[in-house]
């Protein structure tokens, strides 16, 4: 081996392939590592979103290396600062083990080790692996619903460009509910992350005032206009709408365009579907951070509400690659109702 002993640190949330590999190229190249697992507390200091607890990240290491059997070659350690065991007097480790993202950390280590009479470390820089689309694998961009856990987007690049078709083999699967089958809208919902899509559900909801971050409607009822506002639906002041073109039995460009940019607002929203919004909780789920809430009306049975999981992403995702393609050349806009 090229080391005997090598320290690394981090969170490790929703550990993933970048993890992965980060630490099994570590292993390849020393006798033991010790890793630096940030606890709950430092977390809380400078993460703004929400992170698995410290007992679940730990025991997601340990269920790694206990299938690659490295376990008795690793020293698990909480650290609650960026330098960990590496200001130990009695540890004299040969290297530290950083990503390009981390090696100002490693720097600042080092100095603060000769400030306290400490060796320098080498500094091993380990090559981190890339999502699909060729930027970084964080666990940041997992929780945004953006990619999964192997870098694999959830809106393949080629669905913003052609418009997908349920296949005739396909529909008895949509005429089963995603979700739990509710009598009523339930209470004590979070609005900042909760979708409503059709218009009964999303009148609904506004009933209960609600406040809803996102609504997706097409004015019609079991395929019959029954509408021509929005404050017909409930919606008591001016909302920003995005307009899509969707077609019944479809998933256009436009229906993913528009729920992605719903995602860069902040402000509450209504996307508009000139067609059917009969698909639409596929693009929503598929576009929609982890943590989120889905609502739609499944006729002849109620309220239907999907969580947005990491397990019912893939679930979608594995349903719309079975779509069959066509093209597409419309693009979605923005307007005032």
């Amino acid at each position: 081996m090229q080391y005997h002993l090598v320290v690394c640190g981090g969170t490790f949330d929703l550990l993933h392939k970048g993890h992965v590999s980060f630490l099994k190229q570590i292993l390849e190249k020393t006798d033991r590592v010790i890793i630096g697992i940030t606890s709950d507390i430092y977390v809380s200091k400078f993460k703004n979103q929400q992170t698995e607890d410290f007992k679940t990240r730990e025991r997601n290491i340990k269920d790694f290396l206990s299938i690659i059997n490295a376990v008795k070659k690793v020293e698990i350690q909480k650290i609650d600062d960026i330098y960990g065991p590496l200001l130990d007097k009695s540890l004299n480790p040969d290297a530290v083990a950083v990503t390009p993202l981390t090696n100002r950390t490693a720097i600042g280590i080092n100095e603060e080790r000769k400030n306290l009479g400490l060796p320098k470390l080498e500094i091993i820089v380990i090559k981190m692996d890339l999502a699909e689309d060729g930027s970084t694998i964080s666990s940041t961009r997992i929780r945004s619903g953006e990619i999964n856990r192997d870098g694999r987007l959830y809106v393949r690049k080629s669905w913003l460009k052609n418009s997908l078709i349920l296949p005739q083999d396909l529909r008895s699967s949509l005429q089963k509910p995603f979700g739990k089958v509710l009598d009523s809208v339930p209470s004590g919902l979070d609005p900042s992350k909760i979708i409503t899509i059709g218009d009964v559900t999303t009148q609904k909801f506004n009933k209960e005032k609600v406040g809803q971050f996102l609504s997706i409607v097409d004015f019609q009822v079991n395929r019959r206009k029954m509408f021509d506002k929005l404050s017909e639906l409930g919606f008591v002041e001016g909302i920003e709408t995005i307009e899509a073109n969707n077609p019944a039995g479809s998933i256009t460009p436009q229906a993913f365009i528009a729920v992605q940019k719903a995602f860069k607002s902040s402000e509450k929203q209504a996307i508009l579907i000139k067609g059917e919004e009969d698909l639409m909780v596929l693009p929503a789920v598929l576009c929609s951070p982890l943590g989120f809430e889905i609502y739609y009306g499944q006729p002849n049975q109620g309220l239907v509400e999907v969580k947005v999981t990491e397990e019912n992403k893939e679930k979608i995702y594995d349903l719309v690659s079975q779509f069959t393609r066509t093209s597409f050349d419309k693009f979605s806009s923005t307007t005032k109702y």
